[in-house]
């Protein structure tokens, strides 16, 4: 048998089934100046073709064949070790650190469930309303004092920090495949508020239940079906509005009517101006004169508040506006997770973050109190409450835009219907 051309044969077999996983190149330099193997293929040639001296050529195929599975099959393998030597190596750096200082404004029963599970890593948890500890992550760093590691500040003053570019990127901190993989999240993709899709993580969007409340003796859900049903006489002198001139629920709510595109300044101006609407900073107020038949109808309130006051027996509900018109809203319920540059335990944040995104993370977050609806896909939504789940085949607008930050705009367009409705009554 002539072996005379049986390098460049072996060659271009290689080249059709060695998969390019396998790290291998056999890439020719010229048509006329044969090929120029890379370091491990002459590696690889040199010992192969020792073998195959005295092979027939049959012989020859089968073993370049199993050659080439065994590489199939090894370089995912190799794949997998990889992030798993990152994991074990970024969890030995974070015992070594020993904690991590998280910021946040909400509910914190899941960091137990990351205690148990990393018992040498403690979270300092610093506590309080998002613009305070806003105002606080900034103070500290003006006097040259990092000591944020992670924060759950809310929606805006995350974005503050955004701005002042305080932030740094989260897809690198992410080491976990099931974190990593985003078909396994809503919409196929991670939410960001940002746009360039880096600093301000969305896990979490939760159908609203702060854009309309009722009293369940004065008002049958089934007379409304849009939002533009309450610009109606029959609601004239009947509703109550949390003011959205203030931070919180109010302005929430305002803004996400605001850029929503079958509602925007339009409907805020009627609504202000034609409705003669009762204006209230006091959730809890709003509530009991909802539960009193003061008024009928409660817009942009804590519609947590309003559930648990129907389950303590009181004749108010809130509406699941997904059934509407213009569909529902989906927000992130304030939690939104962002990485503070500077970070004094970068390994202890990365371990929190990648479990806070793994699968048991987020069934933690949703089991604590049972109204954040991951937006990971592959988890049950038995724990949480059936109003705040999304509904296959119902309409949402997600309200965590980066342009839905600003609500300047919106405050102005509320004050001067405000103003025009009092000169009108």
């Amino acid at each position: 048998m002539d072996d005379s051309n049986l390098g460049e044969k072996f060659r271009l077999l290689a080249s059709s089934v060695i998969p390019a996983q396998a790290g291998i190149q056999v890439r020719a330099t010229s048509p006329t100046h044969g090929y120029r193997p890379s370091p491990v293929w002459r590696t690889l040639s040199a010992t192969w073709m020792l073998v195959f001296t005295g092979m027939t050529e049959i012989s020859r195929v089968v073993f370049l064949l199993l050659s080439a599975l065994l590489l199939v099959v090894g370089a995912p393998a190799h794949a997998a070790d990889a992030w798993q030597s990152e994991w074990e190596r970024t969890i030995k750096a974070a015992e070594q650190e020993g904690e991590f200082t998280y910021y946040t404004l909400g509910e914190v029963g899941f960091i137990g469930e990351f205690e148990r599970k990393f018992p040498r890593i403690k979270a300092r948890v610093v506590q309080g309303k998002g613009n305070e500890l806003l105002t606080r992550i900034m103070a500290e760093r003006r006097g040259g004092r990092f000591l944020a590691d992670v924060a759950r500040i809310g929606n805006t003053s995350p974005y503050a920090l955004y701005q002042a570019k305080a932030l740094q990127a989260m897809p690198p901190a992410f080491i976990l495949p099931e974190v990593k993989d985003e078909s396994k999240w809503w919409s196929g993709k991670h939410q960001y508020i940002d746009s360039e899709s880096k600093y301000i993580f969305v896990p979490v969007g939760s159908v609203s239940v702060n854009m309309v409340a009722y009293n369940s003796e004065m008002v049958a859900p089934a007379e409304l079906h849009s939002f533009w049903d309450l610009l109606h006489e029959k609601w004239r002198a009947k509703i109550v509005v949390i003011d959205p001139r203030a931070t919180g629920y109010g302005r929430s709510g305002a803004r996400a009517a605001y850029f929503h595109p079958q509602l925007g300044s339009e409907f805020l101006r009627r609504l202000f101006s034609e409705q003669v609407v009762m204006i209230s900073r006091d959730y809890r107020q709003a509530i009991d004169w909802l539960a009193q038949k003061r008024f009928s109808v409660m817009l942009f309130g804590n519609g947590d508040d309003v559930l648990q006051a129907r389950a303590q027996g009181l004749p108010v509900n809130v509406v699941d506006t997904g059934v509407w018109k213009e569909g529902g809203m989906l927000e992130p319920g304030a939690f939104t997770i962002a990485w503070a540059d500077k970070s004094p335990h970068p390994n202890a944040s990365k371990v929190f973050i990648n479990w806070l995104l793994s699968r048991d993370g987020q069934l933690a977050v949703q089991r604590d109190g049972g109204i954040n609806d991951s937006l990971r896909l592959d988890i049950s939504k038995s724990d949480l409450r059936p109003m705040a789940r999304r509904k296959d085949g119902a309409k949402y607008v997600v309200t965590w835009k980066e342009e839905y930050i600003d609500a300047e705009p919106m405050q102005k367009v509320v004050s001067q219907a405000l103003a025009r409705g009092a000169r009108k009554n």
